[in-house]
């Protein structure tokens, strides 16, 4: 199923989204990259209702005066959330995706349910990890499996932009300590993914969270560098499709279909 772009006007200004599908509300919080309509994304729409906003200054849009720090993005994804996708509702977040994820579910515990953190920033302990800034390193970090990527890149110039907003929004944070002082309050049954090729995510940040948030399970895609939907889209939607089906059950014992 197809998403349509569209425009919700908020109390900071205007926001582009996607949204597709029909069913239980996911909301999808993208990476620094931008958005990108992976196959697992996609499928999804089949079985959910996928709302996936696009972070000002992002994929070509305009930024907001207001917004110059991630906990403004916060409260503009939480503003957002309230007002078109629900009281309650399951959110995905990838990367730079996932620290927002984060925020919004230490924030507004009863707003999440359940929350699928892909390779997520914000823990980069000792200065480990992060993107190269040669280009062809950079792809290696992204993609174990380029040649599964379905579509063209972004424009140069788009990617560059990402990247400045992103920079803008972090801040210059590896280690998000006040989030970490937060983790324990997050009530989302929790499922964090990584690639076991990704050298932009530590483990670390994996096992962090793995021992911080109570409800939460961590499991390693085989084969896969940091864009993990890109490199095993169906281990990933089936990963998807059991953890929010099954939620609490999943976290106790994943199951055939993990």
């Amino acid at each position: 199923m197809s998403f349509e772009l569209k425009q919700a006007e908020l109390s900071a200004g205007r926001i582009s989204y996607h949204v597709g599908g029909s069913g239980k509300p996911v909301l999808h919080l993208h990476p620094a990259g931008g958005v990108t309509m992976s196959r697992p994304l996609q499928e999804l729409t089949k079985t959910h209702q996928v709302f996936a906003p696009v972070a000002p200054g992002f994929d070509g849009t305009g930024p907001i005066a207001s917004i110059t720090a991630l906990s403004d993005y916060v409260g503009l994804v939480a503003e957002f959330a309230g007002r078109l996708v629900g009281d309650r509702f399951d959110v995905i977040g990838s990367s730079f995706g996932s620290w927002v994820a984060l925020w919004l579910a230490a924030r507004h515990p009863k707003m999440v349910d359940h929350l699928i953190l892909e390779v997520p920033a914000g823990f980069r302990f000792g200065g480990k990890g992060g993107l190269p800034v040669d280009p062809d390193e950079r792809m290696k970090a992204l993609y174990a499996h380029p040649e599964r990527l379905e579509a063209p890149g972004k424009p140069a110039e788009i990617m560059a932009a990402n990247r400045q907003t992103y920079e803008r929004l972090i801040g210059g944070v590896m280690v998000d300590e006040e989030l970490s002082a937060r983790l324990a309050s997050i009530e989302a049954v929790t499922l964090i993914l990584l690639g076991t090729e990704d050298p932009v995510v530590p483990p670390e940040a994996g096992a962090h969270l793995k021992r911080h948030i109570p409800a939460s399970q961590r499991v390693f895609v085989y084969d896969a560098a940091h864009s993990i939907a890109i490199d095993q889209p169906e281990r990933v939607f089936r990963l998807w499709s059991a953890f929010l089906e099954r939620g609490p059950g999943f976290v106790l014992n994943q199951g055939a279909a993990a």
